[in-house]
C-alpha cells in the first residue's frame, strides 16, 4: 500500500499539467499507460496452488500460501488408493480450515461393509496457522506457517508441520521447505513455476509445473492405513496443474513414482462477495418529492401520514405507528418502524436519513423512530431536525449526522402529551415455502443418506405482537429408511435424546415439523424477556422462556434460559411419548421420561473490529448432562457466518474407546446474493462431527440475541 501511494504521488508531481489554453502540455494517454502499468505490478500477486487435500500447497505437501479471505472451496482428488472429497475455508487472511472425507478404495470395513456401507472412510479435519505471508513483505520474504493435519476423530493420518515459502515473483516461481512429524517424517518441500503466466495467452498464462519431496511415511502400516498405499519408489512427485476462469483448480501427477493421481475443485470468495447479481430492484435512497411544509390547513396530519406511509413503503421500510406532541418543549414526531428487507443497519439508517430531510414538516424540532424486531422494539434513532435539514441541505454529511444522531435505548411516549396519528398492526399471516432438507454421513447402507422435500406453512403476529410459525412437511425423495437409528461400531450409552432423530425424518406423508407462538418484550434499559410455547421441531415441543441484557452500545450480552419439553412420538403427527430409548451395549431398553429439561447462562460477546461473535452456553442439557458449550464465529462484510463449537459436560460418551465431546461446523449465508433485490433471508447447514447424545440442545423458538444482534449488523 505505501508503496502504491509513493507510485501515485511521484506520478501527481511529474505529470505536466494542461495549459490554459487548452492544449495539453504532456501526454494523457501515456499517463494513464503508466499508472496502469504500476497499478498491476504493485497488486500483483502469484495464484496459490492447492494439494489433494485442498490445503495450500503442490500435490501432497503443503506450501505456507494462503489464498484470500472469505474464500470457500471444494473438491474431489483421486489418489490411489484414495478418494478424497475436500472441503476448505479461509476464516481469516491467516487462518486455514480443511475437512476431507477419505474413502478407502477396495478395503471393507469389517462390519459395515456386509450392510451395504461400501469401503472403508475415514473422516478428518485440518488447521493451518500463518506467521507470517509472502505477500506482507511483498515476497521479499519468505512466508512461514505451522499445521496441523487430521487433528480430531480417529486421527489416522495425524501429522504437524512448519513450512516455510518463498516466491519469485519476477520468475512466476515458489519454492517450500517444511519440517514435520508423526505421519510427515522430517524435511519435504515442494516448487512450483508458471511458464506462461505473463505470456498474455488466457488459455495458458494459468498452467503451472510442479514437484515436490514428498516426505509421507508410506512403508509403515502405522502411518499408512491402506495396504496398497505402502508401495513408493521415489519421493518425488511432479506433474501439472492447470487454473481455469480464477474459479477452477485441475492437477494431474505421478505419486509415489508409481501412481497416476488426479484432481479438481473450485473455490469462491463467498465473503466478501457483492452478489452475483446487481441490486436492479432496490429502489434507491429517497429523492422525491419533498415536501418539508409545515403541517398546516394546507397540509393536514391525515396527508402528511399518508404520505410518509407510501413513501415508507417504496423504500421497502414498514411503517407501524406515528405519534405527535410535545417533549421537553420541542415538538415531537414519533415513528416506529419494521426494516423487512436489509441487511445492514447501515443501510436502514441511509434510507431514513434521506426519508427525514425530503418530508418532515418544517415545525417538527425533533424525529424519534423506534426500530421493531419480530413484534417487540430493540432500538430507536432520536434525530435533531436542524441536523437533518443540514444534512439535506448539504452542509453536514452523512457520517457526521449519524454520529449526531446514533442508536439509543427504547423510550415509550407519553400518551397525555401525543396524539396517535397512525397505527398498522403486523400482518397477520405471511406464506412460507422452504426446502426440507436432511443428509447423514456413514450410514448403515451407503455413506450419504439424504431426504429431499418441502415446508409450507404460515407465520405472522397475533394483535400485541405474539408472533406465531406453523410448518408442515413433505418428503419426496428420501433414501434414509435404510438408515439404523444405532450406530453399528458405537451405539450411544447415554439416553437418546438425539440420536434417534432418525425416526422422525422417517415418517413418511405430511408432518407437522413447527406450531408455536412467542412473545417478546423490551423491558427497558437494556433487558429483554420472550416466552415460547408450542411444537419448537420434530422431536420437541413444550415452553421455554429467556431474559437477556443486551444495552445498544455494549459488544457485550448476557442472558438466561430454560425451557421444558415432551418429547413427541414418532409415529403420531401431534402425540407425545413418556419413554426414551437407552441402550445397553446394542440392546435396546426404554426408560420413563416425563419431561426433559434444559437450562442455561449464556454468555456473548461481539467483535465488530475482528469480525468475530463468541458464545458460551453453561448449564444442563437435554440429556441430563452438565457442562458448557462454546462458539465462535466468524462473519463477513458478504453477510456469510462461519461457526465452530465445541461442548464440554459431564456426560461420560465413548466413540473408538476415547471419551467424546460434541463439536462441528455451521455456515449461514444471505440468500440476497442471488436476488436482484435486498433481502434478510437466509440458508444455513450445521453438521456435528458425530450424531451423539452428548451436549444436545432443543429448538425453543427465535433466540433473543440473534433477533437482536441481526438487526444491529
Amino acid at each position: 500500500m505505501m508503496m502504491r501511494l509513493l507510485i501515485i504521488l511521484w506520478l501527481l508531481v511529474s505529470t505536466p499539467i494542461v495549459a490554459f489554453d487548452g492544449g495539453p502540455k504532456g501526454d494523457l494517454f501515456r499517463d494513464l499507460a503508466i499508472v496502469s502499468y504500476w497499478d498491476k505490478e504493485v497488486s500483483d500477486r502469484l495464484p496459490v496452488t492447492f494439494n489433494h487435500l485442498l490445503q495450500g500447497g503442490y500435490f501432497n505437501m503443503p506450501s505456507a500460501r494462503m489464498s484470500n479471505e472469505g474464500e470457500l472451496g471444494f473438491g474431489f482428488s483421486y489418489v490411489p488408493p484414495y478418494r478424497n472429497y475436500n472441503l476448505r475455508c479461509q476464516l481469516t487472511s491467516f487462518l486455514e480450515v480443511s475437512g476431507n472425507y477419505r474413502i478407502f478404495m477396495g478395503i471393507d470395513d469389517p462390519i459395515l461393509t456386509p450392510m451395504g456401507f461400501g469401503d472403508m472412510s475415514d473422516k478428518g479435519a485440518n488447521l493451518k496457522l500463518s506467521l507470517f505471508t509472502p505477500e506482507a513483505s511483498e515476497y521479499k520474504l519468505p512466508g512461514l506457517a505451522i499445521g496441523l493435519e487430521d487433528f480430531m476423530g480417529t486421527r489416522n493420518f495425524k501429522s504437524h508441520y512448519i513450512v516455510a515459502t518463498q516466491v519469485f515473483l519476477k520468475e512466476d516461481t515458489e519454492l517450500s521447505l517444511g519440517y514435520g512429524g508423526d505421519r510427515l517424517h522430517k524435511w519435504f518441500g515442494g516448487i512450483s513455476w508458471m511458464p506462461f503466466r505473463r505470456s498474455g495467452n488466457c488459455w495458458l498464462e494459468g498452467l503451472s509445473v510442479a514437484a515436490e519431496y514428498d516426505a509421507t511415511r508410506y512403508e509403515s502400516s502405522h502411518f499408512e492405513k491402506h495396504p496398497k498405499g505402502r508401495k513408493r519408489k521415489t519421493h518425488i512427485n511432479f506433474g501439472l496443474k492447470y487454473r481455469l476462469s480464477n474459479m477452477f483448480d485441475f492437477s494431474l501427477s505421478y505419486v509415489r513414482g508409481c501412481k497416476l493421481a488426479a484432481s479438481v475443485s473450485t473455490y469462491y470468495n463467498l465473503g466478501y462477495t457483492k452478489g452475483f447479481l446487481p441490486k436492479i430492484h432496490d429502489p434507491l435512497p429517497y429523492r422525491a418529492p419533498m415536501n418539508t411544509e409545515p403541517l398546516c390547513g394546507g397540509r393536514p396530519e391525515t396527508a402528511f401520514v399518508e404520505e410518509l406511509a407510501y413513501a415508507f413503503k417504496g423504500q421497502k421500510l414498514e411503517l407501524l405507528d406515528c405519534w405527535i406532541g410535545y417533549e421537553c418543549g420541542l415538538k415531537t414526531l414519533r415513528l416506529k418502524a419494521y426494516n423487512e428487507t436489509y441487511r445492514l443497519e447501515s443501510e436502514v439508517r441511509n434510507r431514513l436519513n434521506h426519508l427525514l430531510a425530503s418530508l418532515i414538516p418544517a415545525d417538527i424540532d425533533q424525529v424519534i423512530i423506534t426500530m421493531d424486531a419480530e413484534g417487540f422494539p430493540i432500538q430507536e434513532y432520536r434525530f435533531g431536525m436542524i441536523h437533518v435539514r443540514q444534512y439535506g441541505n448539504k452542509e453536514i454529511c452523512q457520517y457526521e449526522l449519524n454520529i449526531l444522531s446514533p442508536l439509543r435505548e427504547v423510550t415509550y411516549p407519553d400518551p397525555c402529551n401525543y396524539k396517535r396519528l397512525f397505527h398498522r398492526r403486523r400482518d397477520l399471516w405471511e406464506f412460507m415455502l422452504l426446502p426440507k432438507f436432511h443428509t447423514f454421513f456413514g450410514s448403515s447402507k451407503g455413506k450419504f443418506k439424504y431426504s429431499l422435500g418441502v415446508n409450507a406453512g404460515f407465520d405472522g403476529y397475533f394483535p400485541s405482537g405474539v408472533y406465531y410459525s406453523f410448518l408442515l412437511g413433505y418428503n419426496f425423495f428420501s433414501d434414509l429408511y435404510h438408515i439404523s437409528s444405532t450406530d453399528r461400531l458405537n451405539p450411544s450409552q447415554l439416553i437418546n435424546v438425539r440420536t434417534d432423530i432418525v425416526r422422525y425424518y422417517q415418517q413418511e406423508g405430511l408432518t407437522l415439523d413447527e406450531a408455536y407462538i412467542q412473545k417478546c418484550w423490551n423491558v427497558g434499559n437494556g433487558f429483554y424477556s420472550r416466552f415460547a410455547l408450542g411444537y419448537f421441531e420434530v422431536a420437541y415441543a413444550g415452553l421455554a422462556s429467556e431474559v437477556l441484557y443486551y444495552p445498544v452500545d455494549s459488544c457485550f450480552a448476557i442472558g438466561l434460559e430454560g425451557a421444558v419439553f415432551k418429547k413427541r412420538s414418532y409415529r403420531s403427527r401431534i402425540g407425545f411419548t413418556d419413554k426414551v430409548r437407552k441402550l445397553h451395549g446394542f440392546h435396546p431398553t426404554w426408560k420413563t421420561f416425563s419431561y426433559a429439561s434444559q437450562y442455561f447462562l449464556n454468555l456473548y460477546y461481539d467483535s465488530k473490529y475482528l469480525e468475530l461473535d463468541f458464545r458460551i452456553k453453561i448449564g444442563r442439557f437435554l440429556a441430563r448432562d452438565y457442562g458448557a458449550r462454546y462458539e465462535v464465529s466468524r462473519y463477513f462484510p458478504s453477510g456469510l457466518r462461519v461457526t465452530v463449537w465445541y461442548t464440554h459436560t459431564t456426560a461420560k460418551d465413548y466413540i473408538n474407546g476415547s471419551r467424546y465431546h460434541d463439536k462441528g461446523i455451521a455456515f449461514s449465508m444471505p440468500l440476497d446474493i442471488f436476488f436482484t433485490h435486498s433481502s434478510r433471508k437466509r440458508w444455513g447447514y450445521a453438521m456435528s462431527a458425530w450424531l451423539r447424545d452428548v451436549g444436545v440442545i432443543a429448538d425453543n423458538g427465535q433466540s433473543l440475541y440473534e433477533l437482536i444482534n441481526d438487526q444491529r449488523q
